[in-house]
């Protein structure tokens, strides 16, 4: 999931496709075939295909099936159990035709198939509609899951993405976190500008949020008003603190003058929650919790960080 979907409609020639194949040779071949539809990158095991998604989410993969260390199903049922991976559109190129063959692609969870020899133009023909498929899709997601004046994720998403995240953390054990912040004396800072300057502040605000949430990984959601809500997955707690510094100090750097506030700029207050395996199953309890930490942050004087269960700094 990205921390936020583009303003701008994107082109398949914008794309870009991730070929999984142990034999070079084979790399070779498809990223030729596809040179003038989308950009390409090569890898030659699972593991490389798992990392690539990672740190930078491919369009659409083109995967072997027959691999030596780990084959093309198995890294497509990793990819589709991953809920940051999962709405990756898989191709599969295989020599294997019989229909038992096809039955497992499909039920990997493979988006079509290509067979070897590869015809370069059932490839191109191919690639070129899952890619259009693939971005109409994220436009349609950009409308229904993306707030309108901020580029943030809205609520809407949230209800979907949050319970998916914090069960994954809970059943794998890695860490999980969240940092909420809310935009000190807005409601002044409205009356005295108007709205037009507070959307505009609203909107510097969140991109300087999305730019400082380095990881592809991570989401940004606006809350509702002037609250918003990082969600941090395979974070512990001491990245998240540091994370919330970094929010607080780039927040600053904007230097967006605030007459009715304590301290002259438009500055936020923090809350910062970690999960712990003693805390609910339930993520409404977790929302919850991080908000007392921002109201804490906002009763101690605000323009500061509170985390869950400690004094705020």
């Amino acid at each position: 999931m990205l921390k936020s979907f583009s303003h701008r409609s994107r082109e398949v020639s914008d794309a870009w496709v991730l070929i999984v194949d142990d034999e070079p040779i084979n790399c070779l071949v498809l990223e030729e075939i596809l040179a003038d539809i989308c950009h390409t990158r090569a890898v030659n095991s699972g593991a490389e295909a798992i990392d690539a998604c990672v740190k930078n989410k491919p369009d659409l993969i083109l995967m072997d099936v027959m691999m030596p260390d780990q084959n093309g199903l198995e890294i497509c049922r990793e990819l589709k159990a991953d809920p940051e991976l999962m709405d990756i559109p898989v191709i599969f190129v295989t020599s294997l035709t019989n229909d038992d063959d096809q039955d497992e692609c499909w039920n990997a969870g493979g988006t079509d198939f290509v067979t070897k020899p590869v015809n370069a133009t059932t490839v191109r023909n191919r690639v070129k509609t899952h890619l259009a498929y693939k971005l109409q899709t994220d436009m349609l997601m950009h409308f229904t899951y993306v707030d309108g004046l901020t580029g943030a994720y809205n609520r809407r998403f949230l209800d979907a993405a949050l319970p998916r995240c914090y069960k994954q953390a809970r059943r794998t054990g890695s860490p999980f976190s969240l940092i909420m912040f809310d935009i000190d004396y807005f409601k002044k800072f409205n009356d005295r500008y108007g709205h037009l300057i507070g959307d505009d502040c609203l909107k510097q605000i969140s991109a300087t949020s999305i730019d400082t949430l380095k990881r592809p990984t991570d989401m940004f959601v606006r809350y509702g008003g002037e609250e918003f809500l990082c969600i941090l997955p395979d974070t512990d707690e001491q990245g998240a603190k540091h994370l919330a510094d970094e929010l607080k100090r780039a927040i600053r750097v904007l230097n967006i003058i605030h007459e009715d506030s304590n301290f002259g700029h438009v500055t936020v207050s923090i809350g910062v929650f970690t999960l712990h395996q003693s805390d609910s199953d339930d993520t409404q309890a977790i929302l919850q919790t991080v908000d007392a930490a921002l109201y804490q942050a906002k009763r101690s004087g605000r323009n500061r960080i509170c985390v869950a269960g400690q004094e705020s700094a």
